[in-house]
């Protein structure tokens, strides 16, 4: 009987020993994990109050030099932030008419470019034609070598929906044509251009000719920017609508992407 207990005492002191030892390997586990989320989370923090520092180093850069601010900055040998910051797209958009004129028995508009002065790639999504001096319908607007508009209109100002037209950073696109259905001679045209992000340009004469060359002031900034932090992969990033015209931040999102 000595035996059989002295058996079961080392089988329980066995069992014993392998469920502490199970019970410390999940608690370290469990410990070990807690503070990797920790870490993470503390890290996920500091890159969130890094983008922040991005779109607050933007404005002042842009307040107090109308600067407009891209690249990597470091605030300390372990935190940093990219920031990239946009006009609105209309202000990007150079309208030259100079060497518009009219052909066609003086029925189609042509020579008129538009070129993007900016790094990023912009979008037309309506143009509005006037036309001051006799009654006439507008048929047809061509941009390079397809037709973006094709509608009867006989009421001026035309507001055209036009099929969507990117113009690429730095490229020039031409309008190639205007057309109405009778002669244009001796009577005067217009133009305004409205992006996809709500910004129009100025109204720049087209005809007679020469015509203008139009630029738009900025109405609008787009500050994104990018914060992270030494040894560790992940990134925060935000953007941010600033209104130069009131001076005040209209929005501002975290947003899923990498800035530049």
């Amino acid at each position: 009987m000595s035996r059989k207990r002295k058996g079961l005492a080392l089988i329980a002191a066995i069992m014993l020993m392998v469920f502490v030892s199970i019970a410390v390997l999940g608690l370290s586990v469990f410990i070990v994990g807690w503070y990797g989320q920790i870490d993470t989370a503390e890290r996920g923090g500091r890159c969130i109050y890094n983008s922040a520092a991005g779109v607050h180093y933007a404005l002042y850069q842009y307040r107090n030099s109308a600067v407009l601010t891209s690249g990597t900055f470091t605030i300390d040998a372990n935190n940093n932030f990219t920031v990239s910051t946009t006009p609105d797209a209309a202000s990007s958009l150079v309208i030259d008419a100079t060497g518009s004129s009219l052909a066609s028995a003086n029925r189609n508009l042509q020579g008129v470019t538009l070129t993007n002065s900016s790094s990023s790639a912009i979008i037309i999504d309506r143009i509005i034609v006037t036309w001051i001096g006799a009654s006439r319908t507008l048929q047809t607007i061509r941009i390079g070598n397809s037709n973006v508009w094709a509608t009867d209109v006989s009421l001026s100002p035309a507001d055209c929906n036009i099929d969507d037209t990117a113009i690429s950073a730095g490229d020039t696109v031409n309008l190639t044509r205007i057309r109405w259905n009778s002669s244009m001679s001796g009577l005067t045209i217009t133009l305004q251009f409205v992006m996809t992000d709500g910004s129009i340009s100025s109204v720049c004469t087209a005809y007679p000719s020469p015509g203008s060359t139009c630029t738009t002031a900025a109405v609008a900034l787009t500050i994104k920017s990018m914060g992270k932090t030494t040894g560790s992969n992940q990134y925060r990033s935000v953007e941010a609508a600033y209104n130069i015209a009131t001076g005040n931040v209209s929005d501002y999102d975290e947003i899923n992407q990498v800035v530049p």
